[in-house]
Order: C-alpha cells, then structure tokens, then sequence
C-alpha cells in the first residue's frame, strides 16, 4: 500500500547557507536530502553537478545550510528514525538579486507522513468544544 505524503513544512529557510547559491548549480525544484549533524541540528544537503579533472561529469551530495531551530524540532524525530521524506528546493535568492542590506536565501519544502512526528509537534491542539 503506497502512503499519501502530505506538506510537514511548506517553506521553511536554510540557515549557515555553506555555498554560493549563484554558482552551485542549484534550482527550485531540485532534490535535497535531511541529515543529522554532530551537533544536533539537521543538515540540508543537495546533489550539485561538479567536473572531475574539469571534464568528467559527477554528481556530488554538498551541505548548502542548516535547519533552523523550529524546522529542526519539528523533523528531528522522522529524521532519527529514517522516515520517507520528499525535500525540495522551493525558493532561491542569490547573491546578485540581493537587495541592499539583504542576504541570500534558501528555502525548502519537507513533505511526509505526519503520523511519524510525535503529536506534541504537529501544531497546539484546541480544546473541544463543550
């Protein structure tokens, strides 16, 4: 039986950006994958096109940033765990677009099975009314 995957995180941004977005390749759209870090926060990582021996193409999985702390808490357990997660890049803001004073931006989309995250993280839960 295939599972529905449903939106955990419709956008959330990528913080300690690690690469230069204009020059990485990087497109909305493009695949990105969660993984834990040794210092308790999830990484962000996505496959960029490099050359070998400048023309020899590859594919390299690179960390472009971190989770923030909200995301971080959200998806901690369905990353411990291994669970199915789709990963996208859905917003990009290079360095040359920049506005003055701004800063470049990426942001993701996490979907998945929300039965995986502990109940206490889906969101405040109301009271019934009586």
């Amino acid at each position: 039986m295939q599972d529905l995957l449903q939106p955990l995180i419709h956008k959330a941004a990528v913080q300690d950006i690690a690469v230069h977005i204009a020059r990485s390749g990087l497109s909305i759209g493009d695949e990105a994958e969660l993984h834990l870090l040794a210092e308790d926060c999830i990484g962000v990582f996505a496959l960029r096109h490099r050359r070998l021996l400048g023309f020899i193409p590859r594919r390299v999985s690179t960390l472009i940033g971190v989770l923030g702390p909200q995301a971080g808490a959200i998806l901690t357990p369905a990353v411990e765990n291994g669970e199915l997660l789709r990963v996208r890049i859905v917003g990009l803001t290079p360095e040359h677009l920049v506005t003055a004073g701004g800063r470049p931006e990426i942001h993701i989309s996490v979907w998945g099975d929300p039965r995986v995250l502990p109940a206490a993280k889906q969101g405040p839960q109301r009271p019934l009314p009586a």
